[in-house]
């Protein structure tokens, strides 16, 4: 987009116009005549200007009053013949500015008609919102010599020429100089940009640089910084800064590069977006335009982007869920998880029927084939049954053919019920924990307990976001306050010791745990990833900055020398060095639990029947011994 500001209507000028437009390769023009030119006796170039621009492939439209849709590569020609008039030209360059066209892709060229115009132009400008990536050069003639030169003659058909022989006695000249301003306070900047004729064209006219290659010629560049201490933390919620010596080199690269005074703003918090939707801290000051850039790397969310600009991605994060390592089974009880109520009824009716053929074979090898072996009892035989089928073996031998193969049928049963138990159990410890692996997960475990910071930029983050999984996450949350946390350090020592979820940023949780010890928890975590809230860290700067290219054009030099690596690895470090866990399900006292329930059951029944015993067989002398003390007792008492 280009402006051109005419202040007199000569034929040196609209052949300047000319060449101008074709080598700066304009697909459209907006002409516009303020002070009615038209009346000025210049209709008839103006018309030649616009036949010649359209045959030669640029667009054009007469004072236009509406801001154009198109704003790439776009002409703005401006026609005063009465220059001294500084209202009507201030308030059309107020209009161009407040349409956008003084941004990176305009051009303006202004023609004054003298050098005191040229003074009085640059007044006019200092008086302006001009930008610092603006295009713009200021042309006046060098001589007031008119020659006879028509505009496209012919078949209107213009070519660009180059002709190498000077006279400079034929025609007339025009000097013209680049003009920018580095700060829209400061003062108009000049710079010597070549002389034009009509023979030579544009072969000794040289045109802006290109805001990439400018620098800021020792002026002020303001950087925000966040003055974070070693002793200090963050607020809650905020990234802080992890790498403030690569910083500091980096403000260092970019203040020689530029060629700028660098002047540093420090703020206690880099800030957030309150629910009122003003922004506090740091970025508060950038939206302020207090600030030209913050050297704090800021997450690109969709609140962030709608306000200010990211220009360069340094590293990627995302937020993620922190919990315990899961090492819990399905099956927990594994001693009675392979009985059913069933099972257990087929194995008692087993042993009874096994108690109940050894007294029928006892008794009959003691009657009928009159053995002097001893009559088993019933209880002798449900325990020598029982101890058989749990292969713990018996007290008893068998004297006959009929007992050793009831005893080799109740081993082998004891042996196929036995592998099938221990293979039970085995499975159960090498098939993995079923983990949880998914914000799903985390929603459909009914004793997980989910928090976050409280009214921290992670809670401001599930309430804006439109996930729908995020959003229950924050509501399930926020139900439960007690869940909710002050700090990362806290949320992450209850994600190590308990049942909890954690939602947090990655590099707030991530610089955390290389704090924590490992007794406090530093290797107990998983972090689940949450991809949807992937995103970028980057320097954010005011929206639509005009110091948007050089800087971006300064990072890209210093990621093509591998310097950058090393801030991405400090912003956003790995996950601290541990050994992987088994993910198996691993034996706990709890799983075998039953198997307490019955050693202790049977070592206190087993005493409780000793001591019965021992009373049944002593009971005569315990009668006696219980007479005497009551008689001895109630003596006392006479």
């Amino acid at each position: 987009m280009s402006s051109l500001i005419h202040g007199k209507c000569n034929t040196e000028s609209f052949l300047y116009i000319i060449d101008h437009v074709v080598s700066r390769s304009w697909n459209q023009a907006l002409i516009f005549t303020p002070g009615d030119a038209q009346s000025q006796g210049c209709t008839w170039m103006l018309l030649h200007l616009i036949k010649c621009l359209g045959i030669n492939g640029v667009a054009i439209a007469l004072n236009v009053q509406s801001r154009p849709h198109y704003h790439n590569n776009i002409g703005v020609i401006i026609l005063t013949p009465e220059i001294q008039n500084k209202t009507v030209l201030l308030e059309q360059i107020k209009k161009l500015n407040s349409w956008d066209l003084n941004t990176a892709s305009s051009d303006w060229l202004i023609i004054a008609k003298s050098l005191n115009d040229l003074t009085f132009i640059n007044r006019v400008l200092n008086a302006t919102e001009l930008r610092y990536d603006q295009n713009m050069v200021v042309a006046f003639p060098s001589k007031m010599h008119r020659g006879h030169l028509e505009i496209c003659k012919g078949n209107f058909e213009y070519q660009i020429t180059r002709n190498n022989q000077q006279n400079y006695y034929e025609n007339g000249k025009l000097d013209n100089c680049s003009e920018l301003k580095i700060r829209s306070r400061k003062c108009v900047e000049n710079e010597v940009g070549g002389r034009w004729r009509y023979e030579d064209s544009m072969s000794f006219v040289q045109m802006p640089y290109p805001v990439e290659a400018r620098n800021l010629l020792g002026e002020e560049l303001i950087i925000g910084r966040c003055n974070y201490t070693s002793d200090e933390q963050p607020a809650p919620g905020e990234d802080g800064s992890s790498a403030p010596e690569l910083l500091d080199d980096l403000l260092y690269f970019l203040t020689v590069r530029l060629n700028a005074t660098s002047t540093i703003r420090y703020y206690n918090k880099l800030g957030f977006r309150t629910y009122e939707g003003a922004w506090s801290g740091l970025l508060g000051a950038l939206l302020d335009y207090t600030v030209d850039i913050a050297l704090e790397p800021v997450t690109e969310q969709v609140s962030c982007q709608q306000e200010m600009d990211f220009i360069f991605p340094i590293a990627e994060t995302m937020y993620n869920i922190y919990i315990r390592n899961q090492e819990t089974s399905s099956v927990r009880d594994i001693f009675l998880a392979p009985f059913s109520t069933r099972l257990l009824v087929c194995v008692a009716f087993v042993i009874i029927m096994a108690a109940l053929v050894i007294v029928i074979i006892t008794n009959i090898s003691r009657s009928l084939l009159r053995t002097k072996s001893r009559a088993m009892t019933c209880t002798e035989a449900l325990i020598w049954s029982t101890g058989i089928l749990c292969q713990q073996g018996g007290t008893w031998t068998p004297k006959n053919p009929a007992a050793s193969i009831l005893l080799i049928v109740c081993l082998f049963f004891g042996l196929i019920t036995y592998n099938a138990y221990a293979a039970f159990i085995t499975s159960v410890l090498s098939v993995r924990a079923a983990n949880v692996g998914t914000v799903a997960d985390v929603l459909q475990s009914p004793n997980m307990k989910i928090g976050y910071i409280r009214n921290g930029a992670d809670q401001i983050y599930l309430m804006s976001t439109k996930d729908v999984q995020l959003n229950a996450f924050y509501i399930r949350g926020y139900s439960e306050a007690e869940n909710l946390v002050s700090s990362p350090e806290e949320g992450l020592e209850r994600a190590a010791s308990q049942d909890y979820a954690f939602f947090a940023g990655q590099r707030a949780a991530r610089l955390t745990l290389m704090s924590l010890s490992q007794a406090r928890g530093r290797c107990l975590l998983r972090e689940l990833p949450v991809h949807s809230t992937r995103s970028q860290l980057s320097f954010p700067l005011p929206r639509g900055s005009p110091y948007s290219r050089p800087i971006l054009l300064s990072l890209l030099q210093l990621r093509s020398g591998g310097t950058l690596s090393r801030l991405t690895s400090s912003l956003v470090p790995a996950l601290p060095q541990c050994a992987s866990p088994s993910g198996f399900a691993s034996a706990r006292a709890a799983d075998v639990q039953t198997a307490f329930v019955v050693i202790i059951t049977g070592l206190t029944a087993s005493l409780f029947v000793g001591l019965g015993e021992y009373c049944w067989k002593n009971r005569k002398d315990n009668w006696h011994r219980i007479q005497n003390y009551c008689s001895q007792f109630f003596e006392f008492f006479r």
